[in-house]
């Protein structure tokens, strides 16, 4: 995924491009994270967690892309610093009152919140290289916990068991059915740099009972990455090539935007 992605809450699966919304079904999973959740290696000591640590993490696939795994993850009243000092966040495999090995690595919430998503094959993403982990995780929920860790308590501040939560659309039209979904995004255009390389860039959406977290980025009617801002900038392209991009806005809410309009872009020769 584009290494720009620094805040991702898109909690289901994300709209059809071009603008145009496809009824389709897509499991998110949820896990609401406590000090007190914590296990510690002595059964008999009941606190080994922050104890007044919250969290709570959202953690979902893309429709399309069976090794894509994404997720989005808030924590308040623990210590947070710098991942360089010892903020880390990961999925692990194990039951609740259990733990196991790590199975994903996430981004430390340095700043009390972190999102991004994680692809099969990428260096350091999932530490077993485990080939069919991401729909493994999504399948199997409860199988899988999220573990905080800072330098206060280096074996996890708060945790969380995953549990599955049902986000459905079934829309015929450009118009999502919640009222509260952000705005599209508009003026979509891009600048041509290279034979291989764009950048798109557009107005910020706007949104009134929340606020805009991301935008999805589609590229010839496939979804191909996500943006925190308003720009995103893509290479690896064929020379001669004319691209169709689209833009969607992403909410705090889990309410998607309609697509922008489509534009088209040329790379040079």
């Amino acid at each position: 995924m584009n290494r720009s992605i620094k805040n991702i809450a898109a909690l289901g699966a994300l709209c059809a491009s071009t603008g145009i919304w496809a009824g389709h079904t897509n499991e998110v999973l949820e896990a609401e994270l406590d000090g007190r959740e914590e296990v510690g290696a002595d059964p008999s000591q009941r606190l080994v967690g922050d104890p007044d640590g919250k969290g709570e993490a959202y953690v979902f696939g893309i429709d399309g892309d069976t090794t894509t795994l994404c997720y989005v993850l808030t924590v308040k009243k623990i210590q947070l610093v710098p991942v360089g000092e010892g903020m880390a966040a990961h999925i692990h495999e194990g039951v609740r009152d259990s733990n196991g090995p790590v199975v994903a690595a996430l981004a430390g919430p340095e700043d009390g919140n972190a999102g991004d998503c994680l692809t099969e094959g990428e260096t350091g993403k999932f530490p077993t290289e485990e080939a069919g982990i991401v729909q493994r995780i999504l399948n199997n929920p409860e199988q899988f916990y999220i573990n905080v860790h800072n330098p206060a308590y280096p074996d996890g501040a708060i945790r969380g068991q995953l549990k599955s939560q049902l986000h459905e659309h079934d829309h015929g039209d450009m118009e999502p059915s919640d009222g509260d979904a952000p705005s599209v995004p508009m003026n979509l255009s891009a600048q041509v740099y290279s034979s291989s390389a764009l950048e798109l860039f557009w107005d910020r959406s706007t949104d009134t009972d929340g606020f805009v977290v991301a935008y999805a980025v589609y590229r010839d009617g496939q979804f191909h990455s996500s943006a925190q801002g308003n720009s995103y900038f893509d290479e690896d392209l064929s020379p001669g090539t004319t691209y169709s991009y689209s833009v969607v806005a992403i909410d705090n809410l889990a309410n998607e935007s309609a697509g922008s309009a489509a534009i088209e872009a040329t790379t040079g020769n």
